[in-house]
């Protein structure tokens, strides 16, 4: 009886000593999940086209995670997915990273044609002006006279202060439009003069482009084996789907990829999570 004793004794001991060959899992061990959030595709890519099928507060109720087990499986990523529309089919798309599109602003660069028009003098309205603008600085010319420009623009407003050239008709003279920019790019606003008219004006042609940085689309497929498959929800908008990838599902076996999840509806992506790194 001492003698079995003795030898449970050992054992507990061996199992129990850190380092022995005994331990569940290495010191490089990656096993802990990580939530991933989730983001409506408006939030992160530019809106449009992105954004139709938005389902507000699918991001927050829906949930990512991801786990890195040791063994032969690389990761498993599950979704369990809250707030969509009942009894849908959806696509998962295993994706490259991508870097979110923030918008940086507007540029005007290119040719303008804008009308004004006059309060004192009616009868002309809309005296048309054309105006050629790289970065923030203007030529313009009106009824004959030209005139050099600066821009500034501040979120969505735009300020033009116009010098007419020496020889213009009206020399001196000063005009200051102030505008504000649509989503289509074009530009309505007010003005004043040194000569104590206003009005009202507006682009007739030309188009404001908004400068932006990261990615204006899908990352594109994840080129591994594992690619795309479809979930469906219950009828409470709820689903859930699990994948597991191995080492031979990464295109060039292991390294270090970085991931995203993007979850499409009827063609449209209406949920793209946070990217991801596997290693």
């Amino acid at each position: 009886m001492k003698k079995i004793i003795l030898f449970a004794i050992i054992a507990i001991f061996l199992l129990a000593t850190p380092g022995t060959v005994f331990a569940a899992k290495p010191d490089t061990n990656l096993a802990g999940a990580q939530k991933v959030a989730w983001n409506l595709s408006r939030a992160v890519m530019p809106d449009p086209p992105y954004g139709s099928l938005d389902i507000l507060g699918s991001d927050t109720a829906s949930k990512l995670i991801v786990n890195q087990p040791n063994g032969a499986t690389e990761v498993t990523i599950t979704g369990a997915m809250n707030g969509l529309n009942p009894n849908t089919t959806y696509t998962v798309y295993l994706s490259n990273g991508y870097t979110p599109y923030q918008i940086t602003g507007w540029s005007l660069n290119g040719n303008w044609t804008l009308g004004f028009n006059s309060t004192l003098w009616p009868s002309g309205n809309p005296y048309v002006h054309t105006l050629s603008v790289t970065g923030n600085t203007a030529n313009g010319a009106s009824t004959g006279n030209t005139y050099t420009a600066t821009i500034s623009i501040t979120g969505d407003s735009v300020t033009i202060v116009a010098t007419y050239l020496s020889g213009s008709a009206v020399y001196p003279y000063r005009y200051i439009a102030i505008g504000n920019i649509s989503s289509a790019g074009t530009i309505s606003g007010t003005w004043t003069d040194t000569m104590g008219d206003s009005g009202t004006w507006n682009s007739l042609s030309g188009n404001a482009i908004k400068t932006y940085t990261g990615n204006t689309g899908w990352s594109g497929l994840f080129t591994g084996t594992v690619a795309l498959f479809t979930f469906v929800t219950d009828v409470y908008g709820a689903g859930s789907w699990h994948v597991n990838l191995r080492d031979a599902d990464f295109p060039g076996g292991p390294g270090t990829y970085t991931l995203s999840v993007w979850i499409n509806e009827a063609g449209r992506t209406m949920l793209i999570s946070d990217n991801f790194q596997v290693k």
